[in-house]
């Protein structure tokens, strides 16, 4: 694993679907203390990070963000790497692309590593970036929509994904964005906003998604066990976690920020549909669950992931799988089902229809014979 890394794999965890303790390959704890930097760069909004190389390819730890400005805090430090490298686990899973990523220590912090995904001239163009390339199109819908790099307006979001001659030509585009939707809301992450997606441009000239990156503001990374446990003794706390009171970085038409379960319920949007159709059938939550289970509590007597934290990020993924998202799936499924049914309706008339006109044709052809 490197010159400089330890890790450490052996732990109990209590299969709480089946009632019995089994053994088990822990997720691994790597220590990163000593690594060296390569003094490499790393942008975004996420806290401190340090680049450095291992095993040859190039990688950045994450570090968590101090609370301090933010009110009511019982808490030092966020817990966003875990969110990170938890978030980034269930994307994989759902066979998302998304960046490599692996969860430590540096000295007393809990930390996430993430592989730097971009190749010796790559160049990433976030959204922002990309969002205010002209079109003829947009220029005109500019004149009553801003579409700025930063809004994030749905209807200004997805015009630009149409009409921009660099999004719309480039391939799975609508697709990702509209996953992205239904897995972050899945995960709780509030933050996919026009900084944190978006395309690599490759030194032979290529255009391609990036892989997903930046889910550290996932699973309610500010608050504190005992805020945690609060919300879960009571149900109506629950559900106000789970969905009911959350939001995504987008606005709604009319203003405010939109509700991702709202939004999916009411099946408005036939692309976010297919995200729903392509996504939540691929949910095994038994399989998620399980993973947050095998993350070790403690590594050296730092504090990993504790048996609260455990408890709540899987109540909330059930809750929203369970009361969300797999009835909205079975809603668009009936709906697909009217729909072929009125598809297959109209057919047959039309069989009929055609039938009914050469009826005559027939008697003719049959008088003509005799």
């Amino acid at each position: 694993m490197g010159k400089y890394l330890k890790e450490d794999i052996t732990f109990f965890w209590i299969d709480m679907e089946h009632g019995n303790e089994r053994r088990c390959e822990m997720i691994k704890i790597v220590d990163f203390s000593k690594v060296q930097g390569n003094n490499l760069p790393y942008g975004g909004n996420a806290g401190l990070k340090k680049g450095f190389t291992w095993n040859g390819e190039n990688w950045f730890l994450k570090f968590p963000k101090s609370t301090k400005g933010f009110r009511d805090m019982e808490i030092s430090y966020t817990t966003s790497p875990l969110s990170e490298f938890i978030g980034s686990q269930i994307y994989e899973m759902l066979d998302i692309p998304v960046h490599s990523t692996k969860l430590g220590v540096y000295e007393n912090k809990v930390v996430v590593a993430c592989k730097d995904f971009l190749q010796p001239g790559d160049r990433l163009y976030e959204f922002r970036e990309l969002k205010n390339i002209y079109s003829e199109e947009l220029d005109v819908f500019e004149e009553t929509t801003q579409t700025s790099g930063f809004n994030t307006d749905i209807n200004a979001v997805l015009k630009v994904i149409e009409t921009n001659p660099v999004l719309n030509s480039t391939s799975g585009v609508t697709e990702r964005f509209w996953d992205m939707f239904v897995v972050d809301a899945f995960i709780g992450n509030n933050d996919r906003n026009n900084g944190n997606w978006g395309l690599i441009y490759t030194l032979q000239g290529e255009r391609k998604l990036s892989p997903v990156y930046d889910n550290g503001n996932s699973f309610r990374n500010k608050a504190s066990d005992r805020q945690l446990l609060k919300t879960m003794g009571n149900e109506e706390a629950i559900q106000n976690s789970a969905y009911k009171i959350v939001h995504s970085i987008y606005v709604k038409e009319n203003g405010g920020l939109i509700n991702p379960f709202e939004f999916i319920e009411a099946g408005k949007y036939e692309d976010c549909n297919k995200a729903v159709e392509r996504i939540v059938p691929k949910i095994n939550l038994h399989k998620i669950i399980s993973m947050i289970q095998e993350i070790p509590e403690k590594y050296n007597n730092i504090d990993i992931m504790s048996p609260v934290k455990k408890e709540y990020y899987s109540l909330m993924l059930r809750r929203r799988y369970e009361d969300k998202l797999l009835p909205a799936l079975e809603k668009i499924r009936e709906k697909d089902k009217e729909i072929d049914s009125v598809l297959e309706q109209k057919a047959m008339e039309a069989c009929m229809k055609r039938t009914a006109a050469r009826t005559p044709e027939r008697k003719l052809d049959k008088e003509l014979e005799h």
